[in-house]
């Protein structure tokens, strides 16, 4: 199953579920987090989504194909503070005071 993370560092990134322990679950997205060395996550902190992937032959690399487009649709906008960074960031690069 694949899962969004609701809290954490992770927050609005999108994992699958590769197995339960316990009251964890155990996340991969193939490039932070792989498969052979998956996250643990507290299911509140997670919401689930209706779709499904088979873990039989996945790689590291598929996971991050069928990943790619969910995390890219749902890139959070910038906080308030981290916008006013980035603008004077650029205001810095570009030479304006």
């Amino acid at each position: 199953m694949i899962v969004l993370a609701t809290a954490g560092r992770e927050a609005g990134r999108f994992f699958l579920v590769t197995a339960v322990e316990g009251q964890e679950l155990l996340l991969a997205d193939g490039r932070h987090r792989l498969l052979s060395k998956p996250k643990r996550k507290n299911p509140a902190h997670v919401q689930a989504t209706k779709q499904t992937l088979c873990l039989e032959s996945l790689t590291d690399k598929a996971l991050r194909t069928v990943l790619h487009p969910l995390n890219e649709a749902a890139k959070r906008p910038l906080s308030k503070q981290n916008q006013i960074r980035k603008e004077v960031i650029d205001d810095v690069e570009t030479g304006c005071n």
